[in-house]
């Protein structure tokens, strides 16, 4: 009998419903499919190139744009139109089919999130597989995000940069 150790590897131990890797490409497939997509934005997005290209995406794709902790001053600053929410916040407002929306206009459909904290996107992530069936949700962070339906894989900072410009023009 082979006793190996395996290390504990969070991100291939995840459950039943891991997520699948995406790239560029496929999140935008995912970007023209939805009717209602929204992007979730984190204080690790406040940097340059990072901030730019993450309001380069939310333009090309017409989304409304929720930030969390110090992101919203960060946006504003630059004249983007967004609603400050907590993250654990915006998680329960997601999980509600009949929340009508950061615009509005009925729940969101598609979820994108970028700069968010690692543990803290973890938990919401979570709660939103397994408590907001409604939803689809995507990471274009640097880190490969169990969790989530579609994730971008763990990348360099340059392979990240390139993602996220395939994803913005």
């Amino acid at each position: 009998m082979d006793e190996r150790v395996i290390p504990w590897q969070p991100t291939v131990i995840a459950g039943p419903k891991q997520a699948l890797l995406v790239t560029p490409e496929t999140a935008r497939m995912m970007l023209k499919k939805a009717k209602k997509p929204l992007m979730v934005v984190g204080p690790l997005a406040t940097e340059e190139p990072i901030i730019t290209l993450s309001i380069e995406i939310a333009k090309k794709w017409n989304l409304p744009v929720v930030t969390t902790a110090d992101a919203f001053k960060a946006f504003s600053e630059r004249g983007v139109v967004n609603t400050s929410y907590g993250m654990v916040e915006i998680i329960n407002l997601l999980k509600d089919p009949d929340w009508i929306g950061v615009n509005g206009q009925g729940q969101h459909d598609l979820v994108i999130f970028i700069g968010c904290i690692y543990y803290i996107a973890s938990q919401g992530l979570s709660t939103l597989k397994h408590f907001a069936p409604h939803l689809k949700t995507i990471t274009i962070c640097k880190f490969f995000h169990s969790n989530a339906d579609l994730s971008f894989p763990n990348l360099k900072d340059e392979e990240w940069i390139e993602y996220l410009k395939k994803l913005g023009n």
